[in-house]
């Protein structure tokens, strides 16, 4: 496992100046959340550190910097996530990443010049409703001490949004909300938008995505935390691996141990696949009984302020690999090692992939996707396949490395996910925290 003081050291002034960001503040520094996010979560075990930072200030740089990348004029302009009712209310990912507040049904406008200068920024908020807030929660509204507490110029009531949007709208209005979705000419209430005006759904997407894709320091370090809370859980699963015991009762302990833990919830469904069920890439049902002589597949993560790990382990049901799992597995990790080596600043994804597909098909599981079905990782970030393309990796990027192979035949899947930080000099990583190396994961069975 990465410690964190190995991810604060000097990496932290390099990937700050990759993503455009400043430098995190001193260490006595407190992480001041926004009203309607996840709190600070209390520490468990002392398996990781609070992330460092404010959240106002790395969302306002944010704000600044998507606004030279779109350049004007133009207003940007992004819907909240809906309130589900009875539901755990998460917001949407890129408007969480632009806001830091997690409050159902309000919106954000940037106004921008042709500069990409940010002229304005407003928060809608709802207005203070006491009827709502005794069944929901007091709820940040509209003044002064939202500003203050979000780090928004302005506030305003939910049903100024629209005039204001009227207002503003020069030639271009951008945004991935549901009104561009639904290919929506003005805004929902009747007011008119200026004859020139068009609302543009295409451009947002990507420059958000190249945004979120290099981290920055704070970003780092709440993923680390996700990954450090991820691979706890996963040893406190193994001890729930057993003949007769049910999928769903290493899941229980997983997940109950995200939430012990710190993180606000499971990243993706967990996967807990035994015996037939772990050849099945996305199974997620994790009812079956395993049998002794089987391996189960464990493909979790735990979302921690919003960041989402993600990490694989596969073990023996009876605590020791048989001699053909042990082949299995062996060529598995081989390819894992043998990617996670090559990986260096400006290779691709699609190269450490064929680095680890030919070695998977040199030592007979081939050719092509035959036994090896996937793609060798992805990104990860606030969505556990994060956003970015086909891009050369760079330091400050968060990404996985997966090999497996999958014989349907023989009931026999074998899946290796750790997460990564590329740093100036190669990966490095983030979840050694629980073993891969197959003596040590039956060492740790029999404990």
């Amino acid at each position: 496992m990465a410690t964190a003081d190995t991810v604060r050291g000097a990496l932290v002034v390099l990937l700050a100046a990759c993503a455009g960001m400043p430098p995190a503040p001193p260490p006595q520094a407190i992480a001041v959340e926004a009203p309607g996010a996840h709190g600070r979560p209390p520490r468990g075990d002392d398996i990781y550190e609070e992330p460092r930072g404010d959240l106002r200030e790395e969302c306002a740089a944010r704000r600044q910097a998507l606004a030279l990348r779109v350049g004007g004029p133009s207003v940007v302009w992004l819907d909240a996530a809906p309130e589900e009712e009875l539901a755990a209310f998460f917001q949407q990912d890129d408007f969480w990443y632009l806001s830091g507040v997690a409050i159902p049904g309000i919106s954000l406008a940037l106004r921008v010049d042709e500069q990409g200068r940010l002229l304005d920024e407003v928060l809608f908020l709802p207005a203070h409703d006491p009827q709502h807030e005794s069944w929901n929660g007091t709820r940040l509204a509209p003044g002064a001490a939202a500003e203050a507490a979000t780090g928004f110029r302005r506030t305003l009531p939910l049903e100024q949004r629209d005039a204001l949007l009227a207002e503003w709208a020069p030639a271009r209005v951008l945004t991935l909300g549901s009104r561009a979705a639904a290919g929506a000419r003005g805004p929902s209430v009747d007011v008119a938008l200026p004859a020139e005006a068009r609302l543009d759904g295409s451009v947002l997407p990507g420059q958000l995505a190249a945004l979120r894709l290099v981290k920055s320091p704070y970003e780092i370090e709440c993923s680390q935390a996700a990954i450090s809370i991820t691979c706890a859980a996963l040893r406190e699963a193994f001890g729930h691996v057993r003949p007769g015991a049910f999928e769903y009762e290493p899941q229980g302990a997983l997940e109950g141990a995200f939430l012990r833990l710190g993180a606000e919830r499971a990243g993706f469904a967990s996967i807990v696949g035994s015996g037939p069920n772990s050849v099945t890439l996305h199974y997620n049902a994790n009812r079956r009984q395993m049998q002794a002589g089987e391996l189960v597949v464990m493909d979790v993560g735990a979302k921690y302020r919003y960041y989402c790990a993600d990490v694989t382990r596969t073990v023996p049901v009876g605590g020791r690999f048989t001699p053909r799992q042990r082949q299995v597995y062996d060529v598995v990790l081989e390819a894992q090692g043998a990617a996670a080596q090559a990986a260096r600043p400006g290779v691709t994804m699609a190269q450490l992939d064929a680095i680890a597909r030919k070695l998977i098909t040199d030592r007979g599981f081939g050719p092509g996707f035959k036994h090896f079905k996937h793609g060798l990782g992805h990104w990860i970030g606030l969505d556990v396949h994060d956003v970015g393309g086909q891009v050369p990796i760079q330091p400050g990027m968060l990404f996985t490395i997966e090999p497996g192979i999958y014989i349907a035949a023989e009931s026999l899947g074998v899946r290796i996910e750790d997460d990564y930080l590329m740093t100036e000099t190669g990966a490095l990583k983030l979840s050694g925290a629980v073993p891969s190396d197959p003596d040590d994961i039956e060492a740790l069975l029999r404990s």
